[in-house]
């Protein structure tokens, strides 16, 4: 049996193993994902366990009342799957109802996804049972777990939003006051809707007491939810698109989601020969963030509903694989900030999963609903203000989604599965780090260890307070507009990916947000 590798100097932590990886945003669900393996589950039996602790305990990150995506590689047919579980606006989405009261609030809130989206994997792939693979994050919710520190720092920072609603600041804020470093965090109503919803199957959430629950205390406080929002809610299976990058194939989720913008840096990087620049360079910085500029003009335009946008996105993509490269354009405004935690497992048989969810912003809406205790999203901030773009507000639709799960396969064959939140940083980190392991040569620890850079949300380059001098200044005087920023900032993001190597299987977990890796 292999553990994590003791951190010395390094920033990562690094696991090896033969028989499964996993590698999450908390050492609870790893842990928790691990011990499925052990006991016989496969990679989505893992990766289901681990994204409802992670529901659980990392509340500012994702909840039961947010959404998620997710690839799946299936060894025995060596394809890749995708998983969209992200949420529809509510039916009854006002005509006129302005953009600014979609940011915060009941409005902002889409209808929960992940449970159905959880569910739907585990009908597909999992062999184990619904319940039983819910025990831990209800053992969490019900028992309690120690806050920690990012928990605590989320709590603090977001204790403005969080006292706006009576149910949200008193569970966050008992007392008045924000969670305490390694205090006992207990959430009853969690506890209660977890239950019911293991015995019964995941359908329960949707229909009958649960659904009218969470129906009547939305629409108590001001919200648009309504018991047909529920019941007609379905998860999408879709096809996930790929492109070729240095001799792999390198595969993401198609509208809504962001993940497209990745797949444009890539065919950049390559027509533009990145193997040839130092790493380490200002030059590969500068190569990245104009090809980062380029892929998000392009693509920016058709993400959105899928059922708008995805066939649209094909034949763009189509396009660029043939010119090997994106094309030209003008970038939007970047989208506000996000919160989100994630999960990458590989079972002993070669499935594997990259698993992503979130809330949206930190603490999401900010409104907890009062009996069940349930946290929403506000992930109708994600829709355009202007009605005649692809993205734009209307009912009964899905927003652009920053999320992005990753997985790279090559010749059919798994070789990593990778992913990393950071808002809108998060395609741009997976491609520096993609380029440094396929067209340079590093392995994954060394290429996600090194300082990063990404972009603000003005689209403006940021790079790592801990780069290097020389290297740094090179960039800033290089770019304008570019800027430092902490290497903890939402942007940079937190790599977790696990990769097949001629010795087994390599995970990682980044120091940049709270991760860890096990392997077995």
């Amino acid at each position: 049996m292999a553990t994590p590798a003791p951190q010395t100097e390094r920033r990562i932590q690094i696991a090896s193993g033969s028989r499964g990886m996993v590698s999450t945003g908390h050492p609870l669900a790893t842990d928790a994902a691990l011990d499925v393996l052990r006991a016989g589950g496969n990679a989505v039996d893992a990766a289901a366990c681990a994204a409802f602790v992670l529901a659980v305990v990392c509340p500012y990150a994702c909840t039961l009342g947010g959404d998620l995506y997710a690839l799946v590689y299936d060894p025995k047919t060596q394809r890749v799957e995708g998983l969209n579980a992200t949420g529809r606006s509510p039916l009854a989405t006002a005509d006129d109802v302005q953009a600014e009261a979609l940011r915060v609030g009941v409005l902002s809130a889409t209808i929960p996804a992940l449970v159905r989206g959880l569910g739907d994997l585990l009908e597909r792939y999992g062999t184990r049972g619904f319940g039983a693979l819910l025990e831990p994050a209800i053992a969490y919710a019900a028992d309690g777990f120690a806050v920690h520190p990012t928990l605590a720092d989320n709590t603090r920072e977001r204790a403005e939003l969080l006292r706006r609603d009576p149910a949200a600041s008193a569970l966050f804020l008992p007392g008045g006051t924000p969670l305490a470093l390694g205090t006992t965090f207990k959430q009853p109503g969690i506890a209660r809707v977890l239950r019911e919803f293991a015995a019964a199957g995941p359908g329960a959430f949707y229909a009958g007491d649960i659904a009218a629950l969470l129906v009547a205390d939305a629409r108590a406080i001001g919200g648009t939810f309504a018991i047909e929002d529920f019941t007609t809610h379905e998860s999408l299976w879709q096809t996930p698109l790929a492109v070729p990058f240095y001799g792999h194939d390198v595969w993401t989720m198609p509208p809504n989601s962001y993940g497209p913008t990745l797949l444009f840096q890539l065919l950049e990087l390559e027509a533009q020969h990145i193997e040839a620049v130092d790493p380490e360079s200002a030059d590969f910085i500068a190569r990245g963030f104009a090809a980062r500029k380029r892929a998000y003009a392009q693509a920016a335009k058709w993400i959105a509903d899928p059922a708008v946008a995805e066939a649209p996105m094909r034949a763009l993509l189509a396009a660029a694989l043939r010119e090997r490269s994106a094309v030209s354009g003008t970038p939007p405004p970047e989208a506000r900030d996000r919160c989100t935690t994630n999960a990458i497992v590989i079972d002993g048989n070669g499935m594997a999963v990259s698993l992503i969810e979130s809330v949206s912003a930190p603490y999401g809406s900010g409104v907890v609903l009062e009996r069940s205790g349930i946290l929403l999203n506000n992930r109708m901030a994600g829709f355009n203000a202007d009605r005649a773009h692809a993205n734009g507000i209307a009912a009964g639709k899905r927003p652009a989604n920053t999320l992005a799960p990753c997985m790279v396969t090559r010749a059919g064959a798994l070789a990593m599965s990778i992913g990393t939140p950071g808002t809108v940083g998060q395609t741009c980190t997976l491609a520096q780090i993609l380029a440094r392991v396929y067209a340079c040569g590093q392995d994954i620890a060394t290429a996600a260890e090194p300082p990063r850079w990404s972009v603000d949300f003005q689209s403006k380059l940021v790079v790592e307070d801990t780069m290097a001098p020389a290297l740094r200044d090179a960039v800033l005087a290089a770019t304008e507009g570019a800027h430092v920023m902490p290497s903890g900032w939402i942007s940079f993001g937190s790599i977790k990916a696990a990769a097949v190597t001629p010795n087994g299987l390599t995970g990682i977990a980044d120091y940049r947000r709270a991760a860890t890796t096990a392997g077995w």
